[in-house]
């Protein structure tokens, strides 16, 4: 139980309560809505607050039930043997503002040590994201053959479900992103009524979920001849190779999005550039860490993220060319290998 990772590396107590960490430090994700749900890890003990309306098969940790007339609050500063207590980002405010209202003495702090423990794939992890990424490729040649003039955003998306599934995958990741035309320059366009013509550039941004991992990608296209879009395109795909020879193992996130952003700066479309440059992936298609601007986050062994530079022109349409790198001794691999 990977639980156990992070207690060894603690000196005082963390309370984790985004569920989506929790699932991945015990194993069991549990969708508990407004109840509160915690776990409390301490040097001495790990120990996770459940509502009794979410059943259980756990073992090898501490459970403290609660029924809805219950205060969990209270149980949980029971459980509370220090005068400093760790919390994450997600814990709600409702909560927390009880939390230090019963135990006036108590000194919180935020604490990101979950996250980097998460952010640190081991073989295992890497192998089945390694295998969500080789049948991301196979979908995505199966959808640019899609990608023919007549055709309509909403059914190439419509596709894309059934044929992860029927490579091995257990679902879509997040709902694809598919965009012609003019749609291509909203990063995060919904896919419509719109139909493809001679002309218009594509993207597709897709991903599935693997025994539990996710894959994510994206690759552009442009249908027919645009002379403009093509150049863009060459942009791109050069800051995208710029990003991923830059990780290293020991080199700041930021330092990589820099390399990204430096490229298509130099190339006039600086403005154009209007996100980060990547993101974790694990479980979730969005992980801790971001690469970006901000970041000082160093690059280790066993990280797994996305490289995703783009240029959108509300005039003229937009280009993102996406891959997933897992960081090396001596640099990085590149899950995806469809053609780019």
């Amino acid at each position: 139980m990977k639980a156990y990772t992070l207690q060894s590396k603690i000196q005082h107590p963390i309370l984790i309560s985004d569920e989506k960490m929790i699932a991945y430090l015990v194993g069991q994700r549990f969708h508990v809505q407004e109840r509160f749900l915690g776990l409390l890890i301490s040097p001495s003990d790990v120990i996770l607050f459940l509502n009794e309306l979410f059943p259980t098969k756990l073992t090898g940790l501490k459970i403290v039930r609660f029924n809805d007339v219950d205060d969990p609050i209270k149980r949980l500063n029971d459980h509370i043997h220090s005068d400093l207590l760790y919390v994450d980002k997600h814990l709600r405010s409702g909560f927390l503002l009880k939390l230090m209202k019963l135990n006036p003495l108590l000194k919180v702090e935020l604490d990101d040590l979950a996250d980097r423990i998460r952010a640190i794939k081991d073989t295992d992890e890497i192998e089945t994201m390694r295998i969500a990424s080789q049948i991301n490729d196979a979908v995505m040649s199966e959808v640019e053959a899609l990608c023919i003039p007549g055709v309509l955003e909403k059914e190439v998306a419509a596709q894309i479900e059934d044929l992860f599934i029927s490579k091995g995958a257990t679902s879509v990741s997040f709902p694809p992103i598919i965009a012609f035309g003019m749609n291509t320059a909203d990063p995060h366009a919904i896919p419509n009524d719109t139909e493809l013509k001679e002309g218009m550039p594509v993207i597709i941004d897709m991903g599935c979920l693997y025994q539990g991992y996710c894959s994510d990608m994206t690759r552009s296209f442009i249908i027919g001849e645009n002379k403009k879009m093509e150049e863009i395109y060459q942009i791109v795909k050069k800051a995208n190779l710029a990003a991923i020879n830059a990780v290293k193992p020991g080199v700041l996130l930021k330092d990589i999005d820099k390399a990204a952003r430096d490229v298509i700066r130099d190339a006039g479309y600086g403005d154009a550039f209007i996100h980060r440059t990547g993101h974790g992936i694990g479980q979730d298609v969005h992980e801790p860490f971001d690469v970006s601007s901000n970041s000082e986050i160093v690059a280790q062994v066993g990280m797994v993220f996305s490289i995703e530079p783009g240029i959108y022109l509300p005039s003229l349409g937009g280009i993102r060319i996406e891959d997933l790198v897992v960081v090396t001794e001596d640099g990085c691999e590149v899950l995806n290998h469809f053609k780019k």
